[in-house]
């Protein structure tokens, strides 16, 4: 990766190393379908061919407003290709929030999937006076004069025989620098209006290398992607990364779907956030509470087993337990995973240690926006529970007088778009200020131990930690959510809970009390 000037010259080297190989893969139907290397290329070509027809140039911005999908692929691509700017929105947005992006980035196109997000674009396209065209992805049933339907340009058949030829890409690497701007990515942080981290060439190609320094990825290897494009997280690690090696990505249809896709695709590495841990053991615990007897001491007595010899999994408890239990549990994500990596927010400690006693490593990092996203992680010979790893090779970290983590690192951004007061707060002397407080342990591991605005001192002088109340919290099985919420001129901190809706019905038919709506079961 270190001789990749530019994700131009990243797009020819992996579709000219794996042109015939399937390296993208989606399900229409019950059938998956996929795209090779060549094939690739080639729709990325005809697409970016398009975008300089409609009078775009490098520097230009565009919006991608997508869930994960080949076509989200192909449009970053074909941006990429003409040095066009691209402006990943979530799909989770309003149309206020999207027209506030879209005009803070000057966006003159957008790329927009399906009715409901083609539909939002619309509402607003009167306010985006900058927005030229629109390019839709899939059915939109909406009519007007700046759609242009993608398949229609996809499908158009004639191309230039110069757009298709290696010569063409070289071409426009060559006018593209590393310290060019490869992407803006908004982020809202903790308050305020959204801020734009402008990503460069060399941002993201550091950390994808920096990544694959850290985690073994290869050819063999085969990706679910499930969570958006839109965050740095999957776009770096569960997109870029595999690319690079050459590994197959399937793009799950929706997070509903993933139990049932997990075990079609046979997944070897999957990114996700603790959510999804969490909600896999409430499922198993369920599943094993309406076992019949025997079965259900079995697979208790298998579990118990499996924690008490977690580190010696050599024991002939473990391995009975593994033989007659564990195997099948690991068999629900597919029972190919090499590992998961945890990224987003905190994974605890108890969760880790529960996936590790069934024989799945979980591995978890730490990163942000501002960093491309990944600053440290831990390794599959060095995966230490509690912590979010070691630093990334060419990372440096160190922690502030007050507690608070500083980085710095060719993965760190070039600043936030329009924005040089939030800028200069934030990068200080090559220092990233990444507002998060933390420490290391004797062994070199990094630990984040709260968010530094989350620190509320009492009227009495004493420090109290949000986040560390929410974690207590969390660890009722009857709580799904829960953010805390003070201020230094405020006598009590409050809270905001969301029930576990599942878990407090059980209860109350446990307990024999009659309910008619999730109301009755919080009172």
């Amino acid at each position: 990766m270190e001789e990749t000037k530019n994700f131009t010259e990243f797009f020819l080297n992996f579709t000219a190393g794996y042109k015939d190989k399937p390296l993208l893969f989606w399900k229409e139907e019950n059938e998956y379908l996929s795209i090779s290397g060549n094939e690739l290329k080639k729709k990325v070509l005809i697409l970016s061919r398009k975008l300089s027809e409609l009078g775009l140039k490098k520097g230009d911005t565009a919006a991608i407003i997508s869930e994960s999908r080949i076509e989200w692929v192909i449009s970053d691509f074909a941006c990429i290709v003409n040095g066009i700017i691209t402006v990943p929105v979530y799909t989770t947005m309003s149309s206020d929030q999207i027209r506030y992006i879209m005009s803070h980035a000057e966006c003159r196109i957008c790329f927009v999937s399906g009715k409901i997000q083609t539909d939002k674009v619309i509402s607003i396209v009167d306010e985006l006076p900058q927005l030229e065209n629109i390019i839709t992805i899939g059915e939109t049933g909406t009519v007007h004069n700046k759609l242009i339907p993608m398949e229609k340009i996809l499908n158009s058949g004639n191309i230039d025989k110069e757009y298709v030829t290696d010569e063409h890409l070289i071409n426009s690497a060559a006018k593209q620098a590393p310290d060019d701007i490869l992407t803006i990515i908004y982020t809202s942080g903790t308050t305020g209006k959204p801020k734009g981290v402008m990503l460069t060439h060399k941002n993201i190609l550091t950390n994808i290398s920096q990544c694959l320094k850290s985690f073994h990825v290869d050819e063999n290897d085969r990706f679910l992607s499930f969570l958006p494009l839109a965050h740095t997280y999957e776009r770096t690690c569960g997109y870029y990364v595999p690319l690079a090696k050459g590994a197959r990505i399937y793009y799950a249809q929706s997070i509903d779907t993933l139990s049932t896709q997990m075990t079609e695709v046979k997944p070897t590495l999957l990114l996700s956030v603790p959510l999804l841990f969490e909600r896999i053991r409430q499922r198993l615990m369920k599943n094993i509470e309406s076992m019949p007897y025997l079965k259900k001491v079995i697979t208790l007595k298998a579990l118990k087993y499996a924690g008490r010899y977690r580190e010696n999994k050599n024991h002939f408890l473990w391995k009975i337990s593994d033989r007659l239990v564990l195997k099948k549990i690991r068999e629900r994500t597919g029972g190919k995973i090499r590992f998961f990596v945890s990224g987003g927010s905190a994974l605890n400690k108890d969760l880790a240690e529960f996936f590790d006693s069934i024989g799945i490593t979980i591995l978890q990092g730490y990163g942000m926006t501002e960093a491309s996203p990944v600053i440290s992680v831990n390794k599959t010979d060095r995966n230490k529970f509690g912590t979010v790893g070691l630093p990334l090779e060419g990372v440096d970290i160190k922690i502030a007088d007050d507690g608070e983590i500083l980085c710095r690192g060719d993965n760190v951004m070039k600043g936030y778009f329009k924005n040089e007061k939030d800028t200069s707060e934030t990068i200080i002397n090559g220092w990233l200020h990444t507002g998060d407080i933390g420490e290391f342990d004797s062994e070199g591991f990094l630990k984040i131990t709260d968010r530094k605005k989350t620190l509320i001192k009492t009227s009495g002088g004493k420090y109290i930690s949000l986040t560390h109340i929410e974690d207590t919290l969390l660890k009722s099985e009857y709580i799904s959510q829960i953010i805390c919420f003070a201020s230094d001129t405020t006598q009590f901190v409050s809270a905001l809970i969301v029930p576990d809706e599942e878990k407090i019905s059980e209860l109350a038919l446990k307990n024999n009390i009659s309910f008619n709506s999730l109301k009755d079961l919080v009172n």
